[in-house]
């Protein structure tokens, strides 16, 4: 172990859990001895934290407590995951319907920290978790990105949608030796100066979303910007939906393997163990069922829905949600890597589109996503791009949205696409399902070409 590596594990980690009150060291730690647990071990962990988990549901959150006494059901009666089936599947909307009865009433305020999903369906969703859990699956995470070789203390950079405007943040980029970019515009200079940014960082890692880094590295191969850099390992993507021909691009053009991660709302993180052969899930933080139905039949891969328990969140649990995601099962064996969690071979479920404008800027979901995400009057959205000058923003609304809020939104999306498109914003009724039950988030007419 490199000397930065540990003291960015052993000294800054731990001293940054105790000014936040955070507890990752501690979780990193069980999570680095439990990732080569038996089946049964793992099992028994999820199986002991169900129980407890149920117990506290059904005594202190309102929501719960509902479901059991409706039918006629006892906590008791919960004692594996097998039981599981005895509880209806919970769906997003019904959370946010009864999100006054869903928050623990035995909990302290001061551990209760604010959450959201950015709404890859179009439905962003606001809800609170604990600081244990938070801790627990941000270690999560840092453990998926072991299994690609990264180490605490490593350089890496990390490109997102959203500008970094807390100063928390941004000191925690400092601490934790990380470059993070901001590419709110994805236009050929924006690209040419992420580029310019990560050649000067020289990072080993970088994050990214698979829709910017396919079109960066497309770019950097076919020399209309370009890139040197020999010091990279690999590349972590997550959001949207990693296809074989994107993967390959990107690896050739870089030279480095890419480590794909799958997350959502009252779920884990499935990532890319080393030998590349599954996602895995970390099992240790949340039940993951899998339902077979009509649209599972209907297609010759058999993706099923991903139904999940969050087994550490006991502020606003997640009891047998439906994430509306498709995974795709791979072999019921051991995986080569030793760990005996469950194989995924395919994430189904995050497919998403994207839009192009006369001027040649591309808008993908988490653009959308990462605006809507805190706009709480608006509680679905959909894009739609039938004509490459016309963009139409299709908003379900609840009762606080007002003129004031639509002004707002229609100024914010007219300055940000650019005056070569028309933005339209339209309050509607209802967005139409996908055949999936999922919501597209955006829909670009096929004729517009992306190359054109």
């Amino acid at each position: 172990m490199k000397f930065n590596n540990f003291i960015a594990r052993n000294i800054i980690l731990p001293i940054g859990d105790i000014i936040t009150g955070q507890s990752i060291y501690k979780s990193l730690i069980f999570l680095s001895k439990s990732q080569y647990w038996s089946r049964k071990q793992i099992d028994d962990y999820q199986n002991d934290k169900l129980r407890k988990l149920v117990q506290h549901a059904y005594l202190n959150v309102p929501f719960y407590r509902d479901i059991f006494n409706n039918l006629k059901l006892k906590p008791e009666q919960i004692q594996t995951k097998e039981d599981l089936i005895k509880l209806p599947i919970i769906t997003k909307e019904e959370l946010k319907k009864n999100q006054d009865k869903l928050l623990a009433t035995n909990l302290n305020r001061k551990d209760l920290v604010f959450s959201s999903s950015s709404g890859s369906t179009g439905e962003p969703f606001q809800f609170y978790t604990t600081r244990s859990s938070a801790s627990f699956l941000r270690a999560t995470a840092i453990r998926s990105w072991y299994w690609m070789g990264y180490r605490l203390g490593d350089k890496y950079v990390k490109v997102s949608m959203n500008p970094r405007s807390s100063m928390l943040k941004q000191l925690q980029d400092r601490l934790n030796n990380s470059l993070y970019l901001s590419a709110t515009q994805l236009t050929q200079t924006e690209f040419q100066r992420i580029v310019n940014e990560i050649h000067k960082c020289n990072p080993q890692f970088i994050r990214c979303y698979p829709v910017p880094i396919q079109y960066l590295s497309k770019l950097i191969r076919t020399n209309t910007i370009s890139y040197q850099g020999d010091s990279l390992v690999a590349i972590n993507t997550t959001g949207s939906t990693l296809n074989d021909e994107v993967r390959k691009e990107v690896e050739d053009v870089f030279n480095v393997k890419i480590f794909d991660s799958y997350s959502c709302e009252g779920g884990t993180i499935f990532a890319e163990c080393p030998e590349h052969g599954f996602y895995h899930p970390a099992e240790e933080y949340a039940i993951t069922e899998f339902i077979e139905d009509s649209f599972t039949k209907s297609e010759k891969d058999n993706p099923v829905r991903h139904i999940t328990t969050d087994l550490h969140n006991y502020a606003s649990p997640f009891i047998r949600y439906d994430t509306q995601d498709y995974l795709v099962l791979g072999e019921n064996k051991l995986c080569t890597c030793g760990r005996q969690f469950l194989n995924v071979k395919r994430i189904k479920g995050r497919d998403s589109d994207i839009l192009i404008t006369p001027s040649g800027k591309y808008l993908i979901v988490e653009n959308f996503v990462a605006y809507f995400e805190w706009i709480q009057e608006v509680d679905q959205i959909q894009v739609v791009q039938e004509k490459r000058n016309e963009i139409v923003i299709k908003l379900l609304v609840n009762n606080s949205f007002n003129t004031d809020v639509k002004l707002k939104i229609s100024n914010y999306w007219r300055d940000y696409i650019g005056g070569d498109v028309n933005v339209i914003i339209e309050v509607v009724d209802k967005i139409k399902l996908t055949p999936t039950g999922k919501r597209r988030t955006l829909i670009r007419n096929p004729e517009i070409k992306l190359n054109a």
